[in-house]
């Protein structure tokens, strides 16, 4: 037994120890709650930014790799587009000139690869008018236009042993029709491939 007074004390005492040591523990644990979340904070972004560094390379090693698809279908639109202008074999001229036509010109460079990368390829190009002017006239104004269109090939790729060239004049009209449309149909150059012919 002890007195009260004293024994108030020592109750006073150890509840104060008690309630030190909560505290402290209580403190502990809090640290300990920081410390965690901090390192699952840590070990998030780590890996966060992992996932972003790899999905980085990922997209690096994406880009930095042409996809065949892509090469294979630019080659094949090329490849169309150079047949499509193969298939034409007809340039135009203006009146009483024989000056090759800006729109003429994808149309014969085309025409000078083929003959470039086929050395067996021969054509004839003819020269033609329409019906006015003299049948003399028109002979020598449509030889030089099938020549402006041979020396255009040459000089961008062809050989000259692969190209014949022919005047027809006025003799071989497309449009028999006295209009200006259809003069306009007649001044023309022909290309006509007698051997190692483009296949459509």
């Amino acid at each position: 037994m002890f007195n009260t007074r004293n024994g108030k004390v020592v109750l006073a005492a150890v509840l104060a120890l008690g309630l030190a040591a909560c505290t402290t523990k209580r403190a502990d644990v809090a640290t300990e709650d920081r410390g965690a979340a901090a390192a699952n904070s840590a070990s998030a972004n780590g890996n966060a930014i992992g996932a972003g560094t790899s999905a980085a390379n990922v997209g690096s090693t994406i880009d930095s790799q042409p996809l065949a698809n892509d090469s294979n279908a630019a080659g094949a639109a090329t490849s169309a587009a150079a047949g499509s202008l193969l298939a034409v074999r007809v340039v135009h001229f203006d009146y009483d000139t024989a000056d090759i036509q800006q729109q003429a010109v994808p149309v014969l460079q085309a025409h000078a690869q083929y003959l470039r990368s086929n050395p067996g390829a021969r054509l004839t190009v003819g020269g033609h008018t329409d019906e006015r002017g003299t049948r003399e006239y028109n002979m020598a104004l449509g030889e030089r236009r099938a020549k402006a269109v041979a020396t255009y090939l040459v000089s961008n790729g062809a050989k000259p042993a692969q190209i014949e060239v022919v005047s027809f004049g006025e003799e071989k009209p497309l449009n028999r029709a006295e209009t200006e449309a259809a003069w306009a149909e007649n001044r023309r150059a022909e290309l006509s491939y007698l051997a190692g012919q483009p296949k459509p």
